[in-house]
């Protein structure tokens, strides 16, 4: 039997997850005395902003990105830390 170029056969897809925007939400988190900003990304809004609420009752300001598309983020919102 003679080998065809054409699989006589559907093959299987690929298992790939949405490459769109895994990381929608970034956080930048600047504690007053400290050089250094953290980073934070997520694609869950609840936990983005769980972890906002967290770190400026801790006393840090909170910069709340949005993900654009091609590795472009815009800011949101910030936000101040709340005082004691």
């Amino acid at each position: 039997m003679a080998k065809t170029r054409h699989a006589k056969h559907r093959r299987p897809g690929h298992n790939k997850t949405s490459l769109s925007a895994p990381e929608k939400y970034r956080l930048l988190i600047a504690y007053p005395g400290q050089t250094r900003t953290r980073h934070f990304t997520t694609s869950d809004l609840a936990q983005a902003r769980a972890i906002t609420r967290r770190n400026t009752r801790a006393g840090a300001h909170v910069t709340f990105q949005h993900h654009e598309g091609w590795g472009r983020y815009t800011t949101t919102n910030t936000y101040a830390p709340e005082p004691r």
